[in-house]
């Protein structure tokens, strides 16, 4: 009887050992769970993972099928073991579809019980085990590479011989066009791959290496509801995305006008597919507290013609100051995921407040706000003026973004400070920090209809 490994070295997102355990049950595999959170230090946990692997082989009637699942992997298409592995002992995939790149995908792995593929696990736990005890001629390596010395990783932009797709990793950036990285979770649904992942990217950076420092790998919940909707044939994360771009929608939304409290925020009909999840909770967060809400779903036009919707934060501010006692701007891709947590405590004792950024930024304008005072008015006033003298705004980052600027101006008015500016995590906080616990969570740095998809998995642990 084959067997369904399911290896859990962190706490898996909700709904992803029940999507490997429905596998199983489905096929009438055995399905094996391990947790592994116990083990203390990053090249232990990868030790253990591959001992309780090498562990299951014997279990295996000889010739049966061992499927190697985790917190970064999840069945898409409930493909028959035996179908997909037709014709081979292992299936080990690429991480990255570039030429450039060899590095083993250990998701979604798929080995064959003999004694040959023992035998070669053997090995490689020799290997692996010098590894983990940082002895001189493996100190350097990393798991993907010591991996694929002895199960060589393939394509998973190709078909196998069999006609199935291995483990499919996906994207949630730009990437590059050429090697096709930009599309490839659009790709899903038409590939319909048993495994796909969500594992971190590494890459060398001054002779080391180390993962992406951004991985959030509770992105893997988007993952969960785009292989639903692909098994109900539902539209693809694209094709949704752009059809609600086309919605018919009102340039101005505003509740509450008389509040203390009020918020701003600003998407263009291009990011419709994210700023109406954006709309939508934000309009439960201010409805609930009494704060005011400002929305503007187009450029208002007492924007200069000089600033665009980008960088329009501090003149949106400015515009609704005299009607609140605190008026704070935020961005169109965050959610209110903790409903409950209102602003009183943050601003009870603050005329300005920012976050830092959970990065080298000193501070993130994704959220921030002011008092309605006479210095924290010319403060703004200033802001203003600052940001309409630059001469490139023509993207988000250019002459170092709207952030940069803000930065310089807080300490040409000395307010980067410890009284204004608050961890990375009470206001804008970011997904590889964020719990449902937390206010705010921001979704940066995604194509766009991704962005959409990561926030609708969020929004759904909202509280």
């Amino acid at each position: 009887m084959p067997i369904v490994l399911s290896l859990l070295p962190t706490k898996p997102v909700p709904g992803l050992v029940e999507n490997h355990a429905s596998y199983a049950q489905q096929h009438g595999y055995q399905h094996v769970v391990v947790d592994g959170t116990h083990i203390y230090g990053e090249r232990q946990q990868v030790l253990h993972r591959y001992h309780c692997m090498y562990q299951q082989l014997p279990n295996l009637a000889e010739g049966d099928l061992l499927l190697v699942l985790d917190v970064f992997s999840l069945i898409y298409t409930p493909h028959a073991l035996d179908a997909v592995a037709n014709g081979y002992d292992s299936i080990v995939s690429l991480t990255n579809p570039s030429p450039d790149s060899q590095l083993a995908n250990s998701c979604g792995m798929i080995f064959r019980s003999t004694a040959e593929i023992r035998e070669r696990f053997y090995a490689l736990l020799h290997d692996l085990g010098r590894w983990a005890m940082y002895l001189p001629e493996h100190a350097s390596k990393i798991e993907a590479q010591i991996l694929g010395e002895f199960f060589p990783p393939i394509s998973f932009m190709r078909h196998l011989t069999s006609g199935y797709f291995p483990c499919l990793q996906s994207f949630w950036h730009s990437g590059d066009t050429a090697t096709g990285l930009s599309y490839v979770i659009d790709f899903f649904a038409q590939a319909q791959p048993l495994v796909v992942s969500n594992a971190p990217e590494w890459r060398q950076l001054n002779g080391i290496w180390a993962p992406n420092p951004d991985y959030d790998f509770r992105y893997v919940q988007a993952l969960l509801q785009d292989a639903q909707n692909s098994a109900a044939q539902k539209q693809s994360l694209l094709q949704s995305f752009v059809q609600q771009t086309e919605l018919p929608l009102e340039p101005e939304l505003h509740i509450n006008p008389d509040a203390e409290i009020a918020f701003v925020s600003l998407y263009t009909r291009n990011i419709t597919g994210y700023g109406l999840l954006h709309e939508r909770s934000m309009l439960r967060y201010c409805e609930r507290h009494g704060y005011g809400y400002h929305l503007y779903r187009e450029a208002p036009s007492f924007l200069p013609d000089s600033v665009t919707a980008n960088w329009a934060k501090a003149h949106l501010i400015r515009q609704h100051l005299a009607q609140h006692q605190f008026v704070l701007w935020i961005d169109a891709d965050i959610l209110a995921i903790a409903q409950a947590s209102g602003m009183e405590d943050l601003l009870a004792k603050r005329d300005f407040i920012i976050g830092m950024d959970h990065t080298a930024w000193a501070i993130n304008s994704c959220v921030f706000g002011a008092r309605n005072t006479a210095p924290m008015q010319a403060f703004i006033q200033q802001l203003c003026q600052r940001i309409e003298s630059v001469e490139d705004k023509s993207s988000v980052y250019a002459s170092g973004g709207d952030q940069q600027i803000i930065n310089e101006e807080m300490i040409q008015a000395s307010l980067l400070n410890a009284e204004n500016v608050v961890d990375a995590i009470s206001l804008g906080t970011s997904p590889i920090y964020a719990t449902a616990q937390h206010r705010f969570v921001h979704f940066p740095v995604q194509i766009n209809h991704y962005r959409a998809a990561s926030m609708q998995a969020w929004e759904q642990l909202s509280t």
